[in-house]
């Protein structure tokens, strides 16, 4: 066989010949860069801390209205609800997460400059501003450098080390100069989390798969005789992945119908709920990264309808999620982090809607060394900034306090691929030292 290498698209042909074999994308395609494929003795070591094994990120996507969920005002459209946190209440759409709160903490000043989603959801993915990262187009989600950080030096076989549920857009799930091992694996069906590892029956036989992975191999082979290119291993690590995950004996993480049908009831049968419920699982694993991005928070009008809805399909998950880590004692070993990409205006429009509004919100922090059931930080009256007084935090501040929570040296730098140093956390970003003592 004969192959014009001029002419000859490698990075087509092994995607579709994974197609063909049935196997799961299971990679990142927009990455492109390759710097990290390499895991050498040499290759950087920013896990300071392996007692933590796991994060949880739940992105509220949109711009959550805090004075609706977790910072009750006078001007909220909820009534309040007691906590399990001495005297702090917070609105009704949370009123099953509010009996768990005493196992992680509030934040209730965070704050940035940025009201456009776009450039909100890249500071809360990355820690980097918009632009502060424009001089890194390579840059990685926090997710990728937590799945790097938290590499196994000895994996016996290919499994997911950063798991997306939800949205994805923006960063989300991309690795940048990290390269594809640490990409997001995103599960678009909660049902069927993993699709297309078997093929279907009555097409071809497993015979026939066999045959395919050696016409692969016989082509990989020749092509790397006339073309010298690093990418090279790393192609065919990947088509061994995808073949070893697809035998995988772990496979079982994924499958919600191992949890009793009481438990999946408690977390909620809702495709949130049921996101929660596999992050359960998957922290049981110790999956180093957790997304899960749940949408609909932009509510410029219908804000009290549309709030209801969601955390009437979110409120048991996150209930569940949080109690399950603290009674196994999982939360020691696991940061659960909750945030938006900013909060929205405390005054309610004449279409009943609240506007972006960068100024203020809260987030919810725990786990790990994390002290138990503590607020930082607090709002004025109506929720229009920080209290006058009071502590404020930038939300790069809470990336920089998430990685070193996560046992990540947040001071560290990583070799881009461009060979220039890139700092975890942007030169602004001051950890908070109240939690960290």
């Amino acid at each position: 066989m004969l192959i014009d290498s001029d002419r000859f698209d490698r990075k087509k042909f092994l995607f579709a010949s994974l197609a063909t074999l049935g196997l799961p994308y299971i990679f990142s395609t927009d990455n492109g860069l390759f710097a990290k494929e390499e895991e050498g003795e040499n290759a950087e070591d920013i896990n300071v801390d392996p007692k933590i094994k796991s994060v949880v990120f739940i992105n509220m996507e949109g711009g959550m209205s805090h004075v609706d969920t977790l910072d009750p005002k006078a001007n909220s459209v909820f009534s309040t609800v007691s906590s399990s946190i001495s005297n702090i209440q917070v609105l009704e759409p949370f009123v099953k997460t509010a009996a768990q709160l005493k196992h992680i903490g509030i934040i209730r000043s965070t704050w940035s400059e940025d009201g456009d989603h776009g450039f909100g959801q890249y500071l809360l993915n990355t820690g980097y501003r918009s632009t502060e990262g424009m001089g890194f187009p390579d840059i990685p989600h926090i997710g990728s450098v937590i799945a790097f950080a938290k590499r196994k030096k000895v994996q016996k076989t290919y499994f997911p080390s950063y798991v997306t549920m939800g949205g994805r857009s923006g960063r989300i799930g991309n690795s940048g100069f990290l390269g594809i091992p640490y990409a997001g694996f995103h599960i678009g069906n909660l049902d069927q989390p993993v699709n297309h590892l078997n093929p279907s029956y009555g097409k071809f036989k497993e015979e026939r798969l066999v045959r395919r992975k050696d016409m692969l191999n016989f082509l990989n082979e020749e092509f790397g005789k006339t073309n010298q290119s690093s990418q090279i291993k790393l192609w065919a690590k990947m088509v061994h992945a995808a073949e070893e995950f697809r035998n995988s004996d772990e496979l079982s993480s994924f499958d919600l119908k191992k949890e009793s049908e009481a438990n999946q009831m408690r977390y909620g049968k809702s495709w949130q709920g049921k996101a929660c419920l596999l992050a359960k699982r998957l922290v049981e694993r110790e999956t180093p990264f957790i997304q899960i991005t749940i949408g609909g928070w932009d509510t410029h009008g219908n804000n009290k309808a549309q709030i209801a809805k969601i955390m009437s399909e979110t409120d048991a998950g996150l209930a569940a999620l949080i109690e399950d880590l603290a009674v196994s004692g999982l939360l020691n070993q696991t940061i659960f982090f909750l945030s938006s990409e900013f909060g929205r205006t405390p005054d309610v429009g004449s279409r009943d809607g609240r506007d972006h509004y960068p100024k203020v919100w809260t987030s919810l922090l725990g786990g790990g060394n994390l002290p138990r059931g503590f607020v930082l930080g607090e709002s004025d009256k109506k929720g229009e900034s920080p209290l006058k007084g009071s502590n404020a935090y930038h939300l790069r501040d809470l990336i920089a306090t998430l990685y070193l929570a996560s046992g990540v040296d947040a001071e560290a730098s990583l070799t881009n691929s461009f060979g220039r140093p890139f700092l975890l956390v942007s030169k602004q970003a001051k950890p908070l030292d109240e939690l960290m003592k």
